[in-house]
C-alpha cells in the first residue's frame, strides 16, 4: 500500500510511505491510543477534501518489527477526537461532529499500531 498525502486543510505537513499489507482492511470508528500518559478511546475518521470518509485498519508487516496494524484515512489523512468519558463507543454511536476548527480534534497522516490495539468496527 502506497500513501502520498499532500498538505491540506486537515494536515499541514505532507507524508509519503509504502507498507506491505498482509490481509484485508476493515473500517473502524474508534481506536484506543496511549495519549497524555494514559489509554484513551478516540473517535477516528478518514478525511478528504469533501470531509469525512471511512478510516481503515490494515494488517501490515513492519520491516524489522514484525506484524503491526496501519490506520489510514482519505487523501487528506485521518482526523481524531477523544471520546467523552474515555469509554469505547456504544454500538452504532451517533456521528462525531467533525470540524477542522475544533481544537479538541487533531490530524494524523496515518498511524502504525500494535496488533493488539483495541478498535471499534464501523
Amino acid at each position: 500500500m502506497y500513501l502520498d498525502i499532500l498538505p491540506n486543510a486537515n494536515l499541514a505537513e505532507p507524508c509519503m510511505a509504502t507498507f506491505a499489507t498482509t490481509g484485508t482492511g476493515v473500517a473502524v470508528v474508534a481506536v484506543r491510543l496511549w495519549r497524555d500518559e494514559r489509554w484513551q478511546w478516540c473517535a477516528v475518521t478518514g478525511w478528504s477534501d469533501a470531509g469525512p470518509v471511512p478510516a481503515w485498519w490494515h494488517p501490515i508487516e513492519e520491516s524489522g518489527d514484525g506484524p503491526a496494524r496501519l490506520l489510514t484515512g482519505g487523501e487528506c489523512g485521518l482526523r481524531l477526537a477523544q471520546l467523552p468519558g474515555n469509554r469505547p463507543p456504544a454500538p452504532h454511536p451517533g456521528p462525531t461532529r467533525w470540524d477542522l476548527d475544533d481544537a479538541g480534534q487533531w490530524a494524523e497522516g496515518f498511524l502504525i499500531l500494535r496488533p493488539e490495539t483495541e478498535i471499534a468496527l464501523a
